[in-house]
C-alpha cells in the first residue's frame, strides 16, 4: 500500500493515537500504524520518521487537546467553579464509555505501560498532567474565594486528589464498571470535598419520634 494521495496528516496522526491507545507503545507494530493509517511503510517513515517519533508526535497532539478540552471544563467564573469541579469528575467518569472504542487517556496508557522508550515523551507526559493539575488548582482556588470550598484546605491537595480520583475511574471503566456506578462514585468524591456549609444541600430535619406510650 503506498502514500494515499493528498492524504490528511492530522486525520492520519489521529487514526495513529487510537491505535496507540488501544494496543499501548510495546504493542504496536509499524505495521500496525501503517494499516491505521492507511499508509505503506515507505511511506509512513517517509512522512513520519520512525515509530519513536511518531508516538512522540502523537501523543503531543493528544496532550495537547486534551489540556484544552479540560481548560474548558474547569476555567469560568468563581460563582460556577464548584459546578465545574463537579462536571469534571463526572466527565471522568464517563471518559471510557463515552467512546465508542472504549479507549482510555493515552497520558494514563503511557504511565501504566511504564514506556521509557522515550525520555521526550516522558517529559511531555509530566508537563500534561501539571498543566491540568494547574487549572484544577485554579478551579479550587475560585471555589474558596466565593466561599463554597473551605479555604484552609490546600488547594493544590485538592486538585491532586481529584486527578487521582479521574485516573481511578479510567481503570475501573476500562476493567468492566459500568457508567452509571462510576457517576455514583463520581457524586461521592464531590460529596468528600471540603464543602463550606452554604454549598452542602439543605437536609430535611430528622422527624421527632416519641416514646411509645
Amino acid at each position: 500500500m503506498g502514500r494515499p494521495p493528498g492524504f490528511d496528516k492530522d486525520k492520519v496522526v489521529q487514526a495513529f493515537e487510537r491505535q496507540f491507545r488501544r494496543t499501548g507503545y510495546a504493542g504496536t507494530s509499524v505495521d500496525d500504524i501503517a494499516k491505521a493509517g492507511g499508509l505503506g511503510r515507505g511511506s509512513l517513515y517517509a512522512a513520519f520518521g520512525d515509530k519513536s517519533k511518531l508516538y512522540l508526535r502523537t501523543l503531543e497532539a493528544y496532550c495537547d487537546r486534551n489540556e484544552t478540552a479540560w481548560a474548558a471544563v474547569l476555567e469560568g467564573p468563581d460563582d460556577t467553579a464548584l459546578a465545574r469541579l463537579h462536571a469534571y469528575l463526572v466527565k471522568s467518569a464517563r471518559f471510557v464509555h463515552d467512546d465508542p472504542d472504549r479507549l482510555g487517556c493515552m497520558v494514563t496508557g503511557f504511565v501504566v505501560e511504564g514506556a521509557d522508550h522515550d525520555p521526550q515523551a516522558a517529559a511531555r507526559v509530566r508537563q500534561a498532567l501539571m498543566r491540568i493539575e494547574s487549572s484544577l488548582t485554579e478551579c479550587v482556588q475560585a471555589a474558596q474565594r466565593h466561599g463554597d470550598l473551605d479555604p484552609e484546605a490546600e488547594a493544590s491537595g485538592i486538585s491532586q486528589l481529584l486527578m487521582a480520583t479521574n485516573r481511578g475511574m479510567e481503570v475501573l471503566a476500562r476493567a468492566g464498571f459500568d457508567a452509571a456506578a462510576l457517576e455514583r462514585l463520581a457524586d461521592q468524591a464531590f460529596e468528600g470535598l471540603p464543602l463550606t456549609a452554604r454549598a452542602r444541600p439543605q437536609q430535611a430535619p430528622r422527624p421527632v419520634v416519641s416514646d411509645a406510650s
